[in-house]
Protein backbone atom coordinates (compact mmCIF):
# COMPACT_ATOMS: atom_id res chain seq x y z
CA UNK A 1 0.00 0.00 0.00
CA UNK A 2 1.36 3.59 -1.26
CA UNK A 3 2.43 5.34 1.96
CA UNK A 4 -0.20 8.35 3.12
CA UNK A 5 1.88 11.35 4.13
CA UNK A 6 -1.88 13.56 4.71
CA UNK A 7 -2.93 13.75 8.63
CA UNK A 8 -6.20 11.81 8.82
CA UNK A 9 -4.48 8.78 6.89
CA UNK A 10 -7.40 9.05 3.94
CA UNK A 11 -6.75 9.48 -0.48
CA UNK A 12 -10.24 10.50 -1.55
CA UNK A 13 -10.53 9.86 -5.68
CA UNK A 14 -13.36 12.60 -7.14
CA UNK A 15 -12.28 11.60 -10.75
CA UNK A 16 -12.80 7.91 -10.95
CA UNK A 17 -15.03 6.23 -13.94
CA UNK A 18 -16.59 2.60 -14.36
CA UNK A 19 -18.41 1.14 -17.17
CA UNK A 20 -21.31 -1.30 -15.28
CA UNK A 21 -22.42 -4.81 -16.25
CA UNK A 22 -26.22 -3.91 -17.28
CA UNK A 23 -25.39 -0.10 -18.39
CA UNK A 24 -22.63 -1.69 -20.88
CA UNK A 25 -25.12 -4.28 -21.46
CA UNK A 26 -27.71 -2.08 -22.89
CA UNK A 27 -25.66 0.95 -24.73
CA UNK A 28 -23.66 -1.59 -26.29
CA UNK A 29 -27.33 -2.55 -27.59
CA UNK A 30 -28.54 0.62 -28.51
CA UNK A 31 -26.29 2.31 -30.74
CA UNK A 32 -25.88 1.84 -34.33
CA UNK A 33 -21.77 2.54 -34.22
CA UNK A 34 -18.66 0.24 -32.60
CA UNK A 35 -17.90 1.18 -28.92
CA UNK A 36 -14.28 1.10 -28.26
CA UNK A 37 -14.97 -0.08 -24.68
CA UNK A 38 -11.80 -1.66 -22.47
CA UNK A 39 -12.17 -4.32 -20.71
CA UNK A 40 -10.28 -2.75 -17.81
CA UNK A 41 -12.91 -0.27 -18.11
CA UNK A 42 -15.67 -2.46 -16.78
CA UNK A 43 -16.44 -2.37 -13.18
CA UNK A 44 -14.76 -5.21 -11.43
CA UNK A 45 -14.91 -5.09 -7.74
CA UNK A 46 -11.64 -6.58 -7.00
CA UNK A 47 -9.51 -5.29 -9.58
CA UNK A 48 -10.80 -1.58 -8.65
CA UNK A 49 -10.08 -2.18 -4.81
CA UNK A 50 -6.74 -3.80 -5.55
CA UNK A 51 -5.74 -0.43 -7.07
CA UNK A 52 -6.93 1.91 -4.74
CA UNK A 53 -4.79 -0.12 -1.67
CA UNK A 54 -1.76 -0.22 -3.99
CA UNK A 55 -1.67 3.46 -4.37
CA UNK A 56 -4.12 4.10 -0.91
CA UNK A 57 -6.97 5.46 -1.99
CA UNK A 58 -9.31 5.28 0.53
CA UNK A 59 -12.83 6.30 -1.16
CA UNK A 60 -13.39 6.45 -5.16
CA UNK A 61 -16.54 8.79 -5.81
CA UNK A 62 -17.32 6.94 -9.48
CA UNK A 63 -19.21 8.50 -12.43
CA UNK A 64 -20.01 7.79 -15.83
CA UNK A 65 -17.45 8.82 -18.00
CA UNK A 66 -18.82 11.37 -20.92
CA UNK A 67 -22.49 9.79 -21.09
CA UNK A 68 -23.60 12.55 -23.63
CA UNK A 69 -21.77 11.16 -26.48
CA UNK A 70 -23.70 7.70 -26.57
CA UNK A 71 -27.07 8.43 -27.58
CA UNK A 72 -28.88 9.78 -30.40
CA UNK A 73 -30.93 12.68 -27.93
CA UNK A 74 -33.79 13.19 -30.35
CA UNK A 75 -35.18 10.12 -28.82
CA UNK A 76 -35.27 11.08 -24.79
CA UNK A 77 -36.41 7.57 -23.61
CA UNK A 78 -33.35 5.46 -23.83
CA UNK A 79 -31.21 8.50 -21.72
CA UNK A 80 -33.87 8.74 -18.75
CA UNK A 81 -33.49 5.30 -18.75
CA UNK A 82 -29.65 4.64 -19.32
CA UNK A 83 -29.35 7.28 -16.70
CA UNK A 84 -31.35 5.20 -13.76
CA UNK A 85 -30.03 1.71 -15.35
CA UNK A 86 -25.90 3.54 -14.32
CA UNK A 87 -27.57 5.37 -10.85
CA UNK A 88 -29.11 2.25 -9.83
CA UNK A 89 -25.77 -0.32 -10.83
CA UNK A 90 -23.69 2.61 -8.70
CA UNK A 91 -26.44 2.76 -5.85
CA UNK A 92 -25.74 -0.97 -5.52
CA UNK A 93 -21.70 -0.81 -5.31
CA UNK A 94 -21.98 2.25 -2.69
CA UNK A 95 -24.85 -0.10 -0.48
CA UNK A 96 -22.30 -3.17 -0.85
CA UNK A 97 -18.85 -1.06 -0.05
CA UNK A 98 -20.03 2.16 1.86
CA UNK A 99 -16.39 2.89 2.80
CA UNK A 100 -14.77 2.37 -0.57
CA UNK A 101 -17.28 3.87 -2.81
CA UNK A 102 -19.49 7.13 -3.55
CA UNK A 103 -21.41 8.25 -6.87
CA UNK A 104 -22.32 11.33 -8.67
CA UNK A 105 -25.56 10.49 -10.14
CA UNK A 106 -25.66 10.83 -14.21
CA UNK A 107 -28.71 13.00 -15.07
CA UNK A 108 -30.72 13.27 -18.39
CA UNK A 109 -30.26 17.01 -18.62
CA UNK A 110 -32.14 17.13 -22.07
CA UNK A 111 -35.45 16.71 -20.49
CA UNK A 112 -35.48 19.10 -17.35
CA UNK A 113 -38.82 17.80 -16.34
CA UNK A 114 -37.06 14.34 -16.14
CA UNK A 115 -33.55 15.49 -15.10
CA UNK A 116 -35.44 16.75 -11.96
CA UNK A 117 -37.05 13.99 -11.33
CA UNK A 118 -33.50 11.46 -11.44
CA UNK A 119 -32.12 13.84 -9.25
CA UNK A 120 -34.74 13.39 -6.51
CA UNK A 121 -34.65 9.82 -7.08
CA UNK A 122 -31.05 9.53 -7.09
CA UNK A 123 -30.61 11.87 -3.71
CA UNK A 124 -32.16 8.41 -1.88
CA UNK A 125 -29.22 6.14 -3.33
CA UNK A 126 -26.92 4.90 -1.71
CA UNK A 127 -23.34 6.17 -1.73
CA UNK A 128 -25.10 10.10 -3.57
CA UNK A 129 -22.61 12.90 -3.34
CA UNK A 130 -23.71 14.99 -6.32
CA UNK A 131 -24.15 14.86 -10.01
CA UNK A 132 -21.77 14.72 -12.84
CA UNK A 133 -23.01 16.91 -16.08
CA UNK A 134 -20.59 17.33 -19.29
CA UNK A 135 -19.28 20.16 -20.07
CA UNK A 136 -21.77 20.46 -23.14
CA UNK A 137 -25.32 18.78 -23.88
CA UNK A 138 -25.05 17.69 -27.81
CA UNK A 139 -22.97 20.96 -28.23
CA UNK A 140 -25.69 23.22 -26.48
CA UNK A 141 -24.10 25.06 -23.72
CA UNK A 142 -25.01 24.51 -19.71
CA UNK A 143 -26.46 27.75 -19.39
CA UNK A 144 -28.60 27.80 -22.50
CA UNK A 145 -32.29 28.38 -21.46
CA UNK A 146 -33.52 24.84 -21.60
CA UNK A 147 -31.55 23.74 -19.35
CA UNK A 148 -32.59 26.81 -16.63
CA UNK A 149 -35.54 24.87 -15.38
CA UNK A 150 -33.29 22.23 -14.06
CA UNK A 151 -30.65 24.52 -12.28
CA UNK A 152 -33.23 26.45 -10.77
CA UNK A 153 -34.28 23.71 -8.85
CA UNK A 154 -31.38 22.38 -8.46
CA UNK A 155 -30.34 25.75 -6.65
CA UNK A 156 -33.23 26.25 -4.44
CA UNK A 157 -33.22 22.12 -3.44
CA UNK A 158 -30.62 22.77 -0.67
CA UNK A 159 -27.89 23.11 -3.80
CA UNK A 160 -25.68 20.69 -5.15
CA UNK A 161 -22.16 19.28 -6.47
CA UNK A 162 -21.81 18.64 -9.66
CA UNK A 163 -18.47 16.92 -11.34
CA UNK A 164 -18.17 18.86 -14.43
CA UNK A 165 -15.99 16.22 -16.92
CA UNK A 166 -15.26 17.41 -20.78
CA UNK A 167 -17.05 15.82 -23.54
CA UNK A 168 -15.62 15.80 -26.93
CA UNK A 169 -17.03 17.59 -30.21
CA UNK A 170 -16.30 18.25 -33.24
CA UNK A 171 -13.31 19.98 -34.16
CA UNK A 172 -11.53 20.57 -37.24
CA UNK A 173 -10.45 17.62 -38.98
CA UNK A 174 -6.37 18.76 -38.63
CA UNK A 175 -7.33 18.43 -34.59
CA UNK A 176 -7.34 14.77 -34.65
CA UNK A 177 -3.94 14.04 -36.26
CA UNK A 178 -1.55 12.36 -32.60
CA UNK A 179 -5.37 12.96 -30.99
CA UNK A 180 -5.01 16.05 -30.22
CA UNK A 181 -8.72 16.83 -30.43
CA UNK A 182 -8.65 14.28 -27.38
CA UNK A 183 -5.86 15.87 -25.69
CA UNK A 184 -6.19 19.29 -26.26
CA UNK A 185 -9.86 19.67 -26.83
CA UNK A 186 -11.06 17.89 -23.78
CA UNK A 187 -9.44 20.96 -21.36
CA UNK A 188 -9.87 23.56 -23.84
CA UNK A 189 -14.17 22.71 -23.76
CA UNK A 190 -13.74 22.61 -20.24
CA UNK A 191 -12.05 25.94 -20.40
CA UNK A 192 -14.66 27.68 -22.72
CA UNK A 193 -17.14 26.23 -20.82
CA UNK A 194 -16.16 27.27 -17.15
CA UNK A 195 -15.51 30.88 -18.98
CA UNK A 196 -19.02 31.18 -20.18
CA UNK A 197 -20.60 30.26 -16.85
CA UNK A 198 -18.32 32.78 -15.27
CA UNK A 199 -19.35 35.67 -17.92
CA UNK A 200 -23.10 34.91 -18.69
CA UNK A 201 -24.14 35.33 -14.69
CA UNK A 202 -23.98 31.35 -13.54
CA UNK A 203 -22.53 31.80 -10.85
CA UNK A 204 -24.34 35.02 -9.79
CA UNK A 205 -28.00 33.25 -10.74
CA UNK A 206 -26.90 29.64 -8.54
CA UNK A 207 -24.98 30.54 -5.67
CA UNK A 208 -25.71 26.81 -4.23
CA UNK A 209 -24.38 24.72 -7.01
CA UNK A 210 -20.76 24.29 -6.43
CA UNK A 211 -18.42 22.44 -9.53
CA UNK A 212 -15.46 20.44 -9.26
CA UNK A 213 -13.99 21.07 -12.32
CA UNK A 214 -11.82 17.81 -14.01
CA UNK A 215 -8.26 18.06 -14.87
CA UNK A 216 -7.50 20.94 -12.91
CA UNK A 217 -10.03 23.51 -14.62
CA UNK A 218 -8.59 22.60 -18.14
CA UNK A 219 -6.39 25.97 -18.66
CA UNK A 220 -8.55 28.28 -16.59
CA UNK A 221 -5.42 28.33 -14.52
CA UNK A 222 -3.01 29.48 -16.88
CA UNK A 223 -5.43 31.92 -19.09
CA UNK A 224 -7.71 33.52 -15.97
CA UNK A 225 -6.30 36.90 -16.62
CA UNK A 226 -6.63 36.85 -20.62
CA UNK A 227 -10.41 36.28 -19.68
CA UNK A 228 -10.59 38.89 -17.44
CA UNK A 229 -10.58 41.06 -20.37
CA UNK A 230 -14.03 39.58 -21.69
CA UNK A 231 -15.61 41.27 -18.42
CA UNK A 232 -17.18 44.22 -19.65
CA UNK A 233 -18.88 42.27 -22.32
CA UNK A 234 -20.17 39.77 -19.93
CA UNK A 235 -23.26 39.54 -17.54
CA UNK A 236 -21.82 39.09 -14.43
CA UNK A 237 -21.50 40.77 -11.57
CA UNK A 238 -17.88 40.08 -10.96
CA UNK A 239 -14.63 39.43 -12.59
CA UNK A 240 -14.10 35.77 -14.02
CA UNK A 241 -11.23 35.54 -11.23
CA UNK A 242 -13.90 35.62 -8.35
CA UNK A 243 -15.72 33.02 -9.47
CA UNK A 244 -12.31 30.61 -10.54
CA UNK A 245 -11.80 31.01 -6.92
CA UNK A 246 -15.17 29.42 -5.98
CA UNK A 247 -14.22 26.37 -8.24
CA UNK A 248 -12.67 23.12 -7.26
CA UNK A 249 -10.09 21.58 -9.34
CA UNK A 250 -8.96 17.99 -9.09
CA UNK A 251 -5.50 16.62 -10.21
CA UNK A 252 -6.47 14.17 -13.03
CA UNK A 253 -4.86 15.18 -15.95
CA UNK A 254 -2.07 14.04 -16.13
CA UNK A 255 -0.93 17.21 -14.87
CA UNK A 256 2.31 18.55 -13.35
CA UNK A 257 3.46 19.30 -9.64
CA UNK A 258 3.97 22.84 -10.86
CA UNK A 259 0.65 23.49 -12.05
CA UNK A 260 -0.85 21.80 -8.71
CA UNK A 261 1.68 24.93 -6.91
CA UNK A 262 0.17 26.95 -9.53
CA UNK A 263 -3.33 26.31 -8.37
CA UNK A 264 -3.09 26.72 -4.82
CA UNK A 265 -1.23 30.19 -5.16
CA UNK A 266 -3.56 31.40 -7.21
CA UNK A 267 -6.83 29.96 -5.73
CA UNK A 268 -5.73 28.21 -2.40
CA UNK A 269 -4.83 24.73 -1.19
CA UNK A 270 -9.26 24.80 -0.04
CA UNK A 271 -10.31 24.78 -3.92
CA UNK A 272 -7.88 21.78 -4.83
CA UNK A 273 -9.34 18.18 -4.75
CA UNK A 274 -7.71 14.71 -5.06
CA UNK A 275 -8.63 13.23 -8.84
CA UNK A 276 -6.80 10.26 -10.89
CA UNK A 277 -9.21 9.64 -13.69
CA UNK A 278 -9.08 5.55 -12.94
CA UNK A 279 -9.01 3.37 -14.67
CA UNK A 280 -8.17 5.36 -17.70
CA UNK A 281 -4.24 5.52 -18.57
CA UNK A 282 -3.09 2.28 -17.51
CA UNK A 283 -1.19 0.29 -20.03
CA UNK A 284 0.15 3.42 -21.42
CA UNK A 285 4.12 4.43 -21.62
CA UNK A 286 5.14 6.08 -17.90
CA UNK A 287 3.12 6.31 -15.06
CA UNK A 288 -0.51 5.14 -14.89
CA UNK A 289 -2.65 7.73 -14.22
CA UNK A 290 -3.08 7.24 -10.14
CA UNK A 291 0.43 6.83 -10.12
CA UNK A 292 0.93 10.17 -11.67
CA UNK A 293 -1.98 11.68 -9.31
CA UNK A 294 -0.22 10.78 -6.13
CA UNK A 295 3.18 11.78 -7.70
CA UNK A 296 2.26 15.37 -8.17
CA UNK A 297 0.38 16.04 -5.47
CA UNK A 298 3.13 14.66 -3.42
CA UNK A 299 6.06 16.61 -4.95
CA UNK A 300 4.05 19.94 -5.13
CA UNK A 301 6.25 21.45 -2.64
CA UNK A 302 3.04 21.89 -0.39
CA UNK A 303 2.83 21.39 3.20
CA UNK A 304 1.49 18.44 5.16
CA UNK A 305 -1.44 20.32 5.99
CA UNK A 306 -1.88 21.44 2.81
CA UNK A 307 -1.80 17.73 1.34
CA UNK A 308 -4.36 16.58 3.94
CA UNK A 309 -6.56 19.25 2.61
CA UNK A 310 -5.97 18.46 -1.25
CA UNK A 311 -6.26 14.39 -0.21
CA UNK A 312 -9.46 14.55 1.22
CA UNK A 313 -10.35 17.44 3.73
CA UNK A 314 -11.49 19.47 1.00
CA UNK A 315 -14.03 17.25 -0.62
CA UNK A 316 -15.17 16.04 2.63
CA UNK A 317 -15.76 19.45 3.32
CA UNK A 318 -17.83 20.20 0.79
CA UNK A 319 -19.40 16.73 -0.06
CA UNK A 320 -20.23 15.97 3.56
CA UNK A 321 -18.01 12.85 3.85
CA UNK A 322 -17.46 11.38 7.61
Amino acid sequence: MAQLTNGDGMRIDVHAHAFTPEFTRVLKKSVSRPLAIRSIWEWDENRFLGEMDRWGVTLQLLSLPQMYEYFDWGDRNPAVEMSKIANDEYAEICAKQPQRFRMFASIPMMDADQACKELERARNCPGFVGITLCTHIRERALDEPEFAAFFDYANASGGLAMFLHPLERPLPKEWEVYRLDHLIGLPVDTTFALSRLALGGFFDKYPNLKIIAAHVGGAIPFLARRIERAFREGKSQHKPSHYFGQLFYDTAGPTDEAIIACVARMFGTEQIVFGTDYPFGLGQEGKQYVEHAVGVVEESGLSATELAKIYSGNVRRLLHIE
